[in-house]
């Protein structure tokens, strides 16, 4: 799908915001009993499409991380605030509240691993 002018210039000044590069190797957030896609993330956030909640800007919460590690998988439980919603495309932006060392450790771990795989 080509992007216009305006939603080229919008993700490049998202680029530039981000402190980190965005990963797009495959995980689910579950939000209350709600699994979804998490189309990018790295271990500062995550952005899940196809989110039809009540969460908004601004707002706090927790949420399960299912990061599909080599071996068994992982799973973590996260605090997140929502930095912003996309009613276009239904992408909600959330950023850990603060990144616990379990869920950082994980999600470095997984990418290290898709890195290695040629899939990140």
């Amino acid at each position: 799908m080509t992007q216009s002018p305006a939603q080229q210039a919008s993700q490049s000044l998202a680029n530039d915001r981000r402190r980190a590069p965005r990963a797009t190797a495959p995980m689910t957030a579950v939000v209350g009993s709600t699994p979804y896609t998490i189309d990018d993330w790295n271990a500062h956030g995550i952005k899940i499409v196809g989110y039809y909640g009540n969460l908004k800007p601004d707002d706090r919460a927790e949420l399960r991380v299912l990061v599909p590690t080599a071996g068994p998988g992982a799973l973590f439980n996260a605090k997140i605030s929502v930095r912003r919603y996309d009613p276009e495309t239904a992408a909600l932006t959330l950023l850990f509240d603060p990144a616990e060392p379990v869920a950082t450790t994980t999600l470095n771990r997984y990418l290290h691993e898709m890195v290695a795989q040629g899939c990140a």
